[in-house]
């Protein structure tokens, strides 16, 4: 949903896929996510003036909306805005024990202002529609940015809150990426979330099916937009699928999948304005399909090599100290490797992260690192997709197993 029509393009899906029991999961607005991050990021810096004006922008973008949506005027809507973006400015403002937990206050927002445009604009078209905040429904541990799910508590949420509404012939609409910990607190699942809350819910209300809508024609071997001649995946495993989500395909988040392997449950990737197009089905079959070479590209990477002062083994007590650096840093690892006296990490670049990792470490190593990295994964490889990935470019590190073959460079 980027714009009004894809709003509107929502509504339409919802009505011509009602007549059956139906849970909307949406999230935010265009790159209303980012926006969030940057409101964060000014006011880490004490960026006051830039400020206003950032969360002016992001207000009117949502408030433009709703003149587009609704021509003859939703006051209703305009005030819900209203009282969200009141709640933002509050949420930015308000002291929190830890930098993650404010995170997730802010950005949850963007979730809910699109549910709410949604709701509105579907009860417009006289759907029969009940919206249930997140955060009543998935119940996490209190890991802000990447919560793990307390699947007991959140099946007697939905036992209570959803079924009942089903049962009544309306749909639910609810927002992904978003929980809440047991003190209450908001939470969130980690970015490109959504369709993890999908999965949840699927699995949890036995689902026939899962359904996620991109602006792809299905899940593909490469980026579109990078590559040209990129393939349709008509059919794949789960278990491709999760190495393809592990290894950085936006698509799918990487805890999609395991809910709906639990109980076989079908998940289709289909075009959100080419619905006709064959959409992709991941299911628990195996074809030759999945053994075509894919290509995931992920930008903006930092290879950090952490060294031993005196030139001790980076051995396992080591190496555990070093893992909980990352852990307590919120940092996910995309590649490592590690020699007799150093270990070599690559993930994504956070300036906040990087700079806290740095001094936790430097108390007992060295680290030194490059930045504006990109790392490349080929599952099911071949040596001239290698040459074809790598002519040209500075190598910083490589591995290769049977079937993956990753490599950073610049």
């Amino acid at each position: 949903m980027k714009d009004a029509a894809g709003i509107n393009r929502v509504v339409s899906l919802m009505e011509e896929y009602g007549c059956e029991p139906l849970v909307v999961v949406v999230s935010a607005v265009g790159k209303t996510t980012n926006a969030l991050e940057e409101l964060i990021r000014l006011k880490n810096q004490n960026n006051i003036p830039v400020l206003h004006q950032e969360f002016f922008n992001l207000k009117h973008l949502h408030l433009q909306l709703v003149t587009e949506l609704f021509p003859d005027h939703n006051e209703l809507l305009f005030n819900e805005l209203e009282e969200l973006f009141r709640r933002l400015w509050e949420a930015l403002n308000n002291q929190y024990p830890d930098t993650f937990q404010a995170y997730d206050s802010v950005v949850s927002f963007g979730e809910e202002m699109a549910s709410v445009l949604v709701e509105q604009t579907a009860i417009a078209h006289g759907l029969p529609l009940q919206r249930i905040h997140a955060a009543t429904l998935i119940a996490t541990d209190s890991n802000h940015t990447h919560a793990g799910i307390n699947w007991k508590s959140t099946r007697n949420n939905i036992e209570s809150k959803v079924k009942p509404v089903l049962e009544a012939k309306k749909m639910v609409l609810t927002q992904g990426f978003v929980g809440s910990d047991p003190l209450g607190h908001i939470t969130t699942l980690g970015r490109e979330g959504s369709d993890f809350t999908a999965a949840i819910l699927g699995n949890l209300l036995h689902a026939g099916e899962v359904t996620i809508w991109k602006d792809v024609p299905g899940l593909m071997n490469a980026d579109p937009n990078r590559f040209s001649e990129c393939i349709k995946f008509d059919f794949l495993s789960y278990h491709e699928a999760i190495e393809l989500a592990f290894y950085g395909a936006t698509i799918i988040h990487p805890k999609t999948i395991q809910p709906l392997k639990q109980l076989n449950i079908p998940l289709y990737v289909r075009s959100f304005y080419n619905p006709d197009i064959t959409p992709t089905c991941i299911s628990n079959h195996s074809t030759e399909e999945e053994k075509t070479h894919s290509i995931i590209v992920k930008d903006h990477q930092v290879l950090l090599s952490v060294s031993s002062r005196d030139l001790s083994f980076i051995a396992e007590e080591n190496l555990t100290r070093l893992f909980a650096a990352f852990s307590q840093n919120k940092i996910h690892i995309n590649m490592m490797q590690h020699s007799a006296v150093s270990f070599s990490v690559c993930f994504d670049y956070h300036e906040e992260k990087l700079k806290q990792l740095r001094v936790d470490l430097e108390k007992e190593f060295e680290t030194k690192y490059n930045s504006g990295l990109q790392l490349i994964t080929l599952r099911h490889y071949t040596p001239f997709l290698i040459d074809f990935v790598t002519s040209d470019k500075e190598i910083f590190l490589e591995q290769r197993s049977r079937s993956t073959f990753q490599v950073l460079v610049k």
